[in-house]
């Protein structure tokens, strides 16, 4: 499904959208805090003047199935016509929840979530304006859900906004940690999508072009924010989201959900807590490890073209390049400080997405990815 981008959004472009498809009545996903802080309550507001909207945002910040079955029947009774998200990546991915599940209603919410191909209809026509630059969700086809501590993503073509619209403006109200935690979600998402088994070449390009720009201003855009910055990041952002969108994620994705979950680290911060040393492990291709059907050359180019891309000249500078980074922009790295014991390792291993560890390049057995963790644990 094609998918329209509108830079720098106004509310005039917004207004302009409901009139061309004849809006009634809006459903409105928003944060609750995020929805004042950001200065999208005052955006919205003018830009639904003359227009009757009902709005959700009574949901935790990971998107939990029974807060979107809420918002289901919420949407059910309130006979809107077109949905509007404005927030973060769980902002987004609830509106996308909610209204998958609105259009399929003839099937149950659970069974969506643990078999998207159940999807056949597409829900109301959908607006997504993120206020975060990083999570890449206005620019994928897949939604996260939470259900009983376990992650699920929904998958379909008809999960993807049909409108994203760009604004910077909503970040500038970001803390430095938040904006340090979504620009590095968004630098994962374009790393990862680079050595995906599921890239292609019109991915890599998207790839390329998000970690260029994220590795310039992401650092200036934590330590000495400008409106310049921010609307390079927020770019950064949106195209590693239309790079995952194609290949989806790999092993630090499918690493970093139980940090999450068990250690409340927000999942930016989360990813970066192994990214760098796959950075070193993805190079270690071998014929009784390889995942990508394209063999063994094909990944050891795709790191060296990584490597190209992040100006360094091997695995090693590849990782302290991002250690570094993470230095920089003050995101703690060691698990003894984020209260990760040694015990605690065995939960993470527990709790790795499998889904997401098949992307990867190369084949990781348990015992690898434990010695892998014990690394990152004793790394200071």
């Amino acid at each position: 499904m094609s998918q329209k981008v509108l830079e720098q959004i106004s509310s005039d472009d917004l207004k302009n959208l409901f009139s061309e498809h004849s809006t009634k009545k809006i459903f409105l996903v928003t944060g609750k805090g995020s929805y004042v802080k950001s200065g999208a309550q005052n955006y919205i507001e003018s830009s639904l003047e003359g227009y009757e909207y009902v709005r959700f945002s009574d949901f935790e910040q990971n998107p939990k199935l029974e807060d979107a079955l809420r918002g289901l029947e919420l949407i059910k009774a309130s006979q809107c016509d077109m949905v509007l998200a404005i927030g973060g990546g769980s902002v987004i991915d609830m509106a996308k929840l909610i209204n998958i599940f609105l259009a399929n209603e003839h099937i149950d919410g659970l069974e969506i979530v643990q078999n998207s191909k159940l999807i056949t209809k597409k829900g109301y026509y959908f607006i997504a304006i993120p206020t975060t630059a990083g999570t890449g969700s206005e620019a994928t086809h897949f939604a996260v859900v939470y259900h009983n501590n376990k992650k699920y993503s929904v998958a379909h073509p008809f999960v993807l906004p049909d409108v994203v619209g760009l604004n910077s403006e909503f970040t500038f109200s970001q803390s430095p940690y938040l904006t340090a935690c979504s620009g590095l979600d968004a630098l994962s998402q374009a790393i990862e999508s680079y050595w995906s088994t599921g890239a292609n070449e019109e991915s890599k390009g998207y790839a390329k072009q998000a970690i260029t720009l994220l590795l310039e201003h992401l650092e200036p855009c934590v330590l000495s924010p400008s409106s310049a910055h921010r609307t390079a990041v927020m770019q950064g952002a949106y195209l590693a989201g239309k790079a995952i969108n194609i290949s989806k994620t790999t092993v630090a994705h499918a690493m970093s959900y139980a940090f999450t979950t068990y250690f409340s680290i927000p999942h930016g911060h989360a990813v970066f807590l192994t990214l760098p040393q796959f950075l070193i492990e993805n190079y270690k291709v071998s014929d009784a490890k390889i995942n990508d059907i394209r063999g063994n050359m094909y990944v050891k180019n795709t790191m060296l073209e990584l490597y190209k891309i992040l100006n360094v000249n091997s695995p090693l500078e590849a990782f302290h390049l991002l250690l570094n980074l993470t230095h920089t922009i003050r995101i703690e790295t060691s698990f003894k400080t984020l209260g990760i014991g040694i015990s605690d390792l065995d939960i993470i291993l527990d709790s790795v997405n499998l889904e997401r560890l098949k992307n990867n390049p190369i084949d990781f057995s348990k015992a690898e990815l434990k010695s892998i963790l014990l690394n990152c644990f004793n790394q200071e």
